[in-house]
C-alpha cells in the first residue's frame, strides 16, 4: 500500500513541479534593497525528496525578484502546515482550495461543484483574480491569497458505465476523504453512501469493489492502476465535478509592497504552462473509457449541481460573491444557459 501512495503522490507532486519548473523561465527582476526573509510552510507530499521541492525553490527564485528570501519549511501534511501558518511559526503556506477556505471563504469557494465547466472557464476567472481590481477580495484580516493555481478537473470514476447523470448515481457508494466534510456532503446530497477514506486507499477501495465510485484528477488514471476499477463495464464521466486549485497565503503585513500582486500575476501568466501538463494526463486515458454527458440529461446535471451549491451557500461554507463571479463566467463563455436570464440565479 505504502509503495502505491507513494506512486500517486510522486505523480500528483509531479504535475505541481511541472508547472513551477514551467513557470521559471521568466527573468527575475533584480532588486536594490535587500531582501525580506520569509519563511514558508511548504506543502510538499515527498517531502525534500520529491520533484515539488525543486518546483518551489524556483518560486523562491521568483520571489527573490520581488524582494523576499523565502525560507522553505518542509510539510508532508498539509493541515499541519495550514496550523504552522496560524501559529506564526511561517508566513506563507501552500495548499488546496479547501483548506484555503479558512483564510479566504471568497478564494476557498473557487471548488464549487458545477462552478467552471471547463477550462476556458477556469483560466478567466484565475486571469480575473490576479487582477489589481480584484486584490480587495484576496485580503481577509492579516491573511492574503498571493497566487492559485490550477491543479486540474476532478472526474468521476464509475465501475458502472450505464451512469450518464448524477440522478443515476443515487444509491451508490463513493469513497470520500475524510479531511474533506464537503464532499462527504455532497456525495449525501447527490443520493451516494460516503465511503470513509485516505489517500492511501480510497482508490484501492475503487479497484476492489469495496466502492462504486470514485473521484480524482486525470493523473490518477495510471498512478493507481484505476483500469482495474473501471473494468469490464465501467467508464469516467465526461464532466469535470470539480477545478482542483493550490492557493498560496500569506500573513500580508510581513510582506514588502507590491509582492502579493505579482505573484498573483506570476501563476495567472503560467496558466497555459499549467494546462498542457493537466492536458497530457487526460489525453493519455484510453477514449474507451470516457463517457459523455448526454445533451438530454444536460439541464438536469446543472439543476442538481446548483441546487448543492445554493446548499452550501445558504450553510454559509461557500461565498456568494464568488458564486456570482462564477455564475456571470459561465454565462459570459455560453449565454443561452438558462440561468443566465433566471430571477434566482447566484
Amino acid at each position: 500500500m505504502m509503495q502505491t501512495f507513494k506512486k500517486v503522490s510522486k505523480g500528483l507532486v509531479g504535475i505541481a513541479a511541472g508547472v513551477l519548473l514551467a513557470s521559471s523561465v521568466q527573468a527575475v527582476t533584480p532588486v536594490s534593497i535587500k531582501p525580506v526573509p520569509i519563511t514558508m510552510c511548504a506543502f510538499m507530499l515527498l517531502g525534500e525528496a520529491g520533484p515539488e521541492y525543486q518546483a518551489l525553490i524556483d518560486y523562491k527564485t521568483q520571489a527573490l525578484g520581488w524582494g523576499v528570501d523565502l525560507t522553505l519549511k518542509t510539510y508532508m501534511n498539509e493541515r499541519v502546515a495550514m496550523e504552522e501558518l496560524k501559529a506564526g511559526v511561517c508566513d506563507i503556506a501552500n495548499m488546496t482550495s479547501i483548506q484555503a477556505r479558512n483564510f479566504n471563504r471568497f478564494t476557498g469557494t473557487l471548488d464549487a461543484p458545477g462552478a467552471m465547466p471547463t477550462y476556458e472557464h477556469l483560466k478567466i476567472v484565475l486571469s480575473t483574480l490576479a487582477k489589481p481590481s480584484a486584490a480587495k477580495y484576496m485580503r481577509v484580516g492579516e491573511y492574503e491569497i498571493i497566487g492559485i493555481q490550477a491543479a486540474g478537473a476532478v472526474f468521476l470514476f464509475t465501475n458502472d458505465r450505464s451512469v450518464s447523470s448524477l440522478a443515476q448515481l443515487a444509491g451508490k457508494k463513493m469513497t470520500i476523504l475524510d479531511s474533506m466534510p464537503e464532499m462527504r456532503q455532497l456525495v449525501i446530497d447527490l443520493g451516494m453512501t460516503p465511503v470513509s477514506s485516505t489517500l492511501t486507499n480510497m482508490f484501492q477501495k475503487f479497484n476492489n469493489r469495496a466502492a462504486d465510485i470514485t473521484a480524482g484528477p486525470a493523473i490518477v488514471y495510471d498512478m493507481m492502476e484505476l483500469e482495474k476499477g473501471l473494468s469490464p463495464d465501467g467508464g469516467i464521466l465526461d464532466r469535470p465535478l470539480v477545478q482542483a486549485n493550490i492557493q498560496f497565503v500569506a500573513r500580508w503585513e510581513k510582506l514588502p509592497e507590491g509582492f502579493a500582486q505579482k505573484s498573483r500575476e506570476f501563476f495567472a501568466a503560467n496558466f497555459e504552462q499549467s494546462l498542457k501538463i493537466i492536458r497530457n494526463a487526460e489525453n493519455n486515458i484510453p477514449k474507451k473509457w470516457w463517457i459523455p454527458l448526454p445533451e438530454k440529461n444536460e439541464e438536469e446535471y446543472n439543476s442538481l449541481i446548483r441546487a448543492v451549491r445554493l446548499s452550501f451557500r445558504d450553510a454559509g461554507i461557500y461565498e456568494p460573491k464568488t458564486l456570482t463571479l462564477l455564475r456571470k463566467v459561465r454565462c459570459k463563455v455560453d449565454a443561452t444557459r438558462a440561468e443566465c436570464t433566471s430571477k434566482h440565479a447566484e
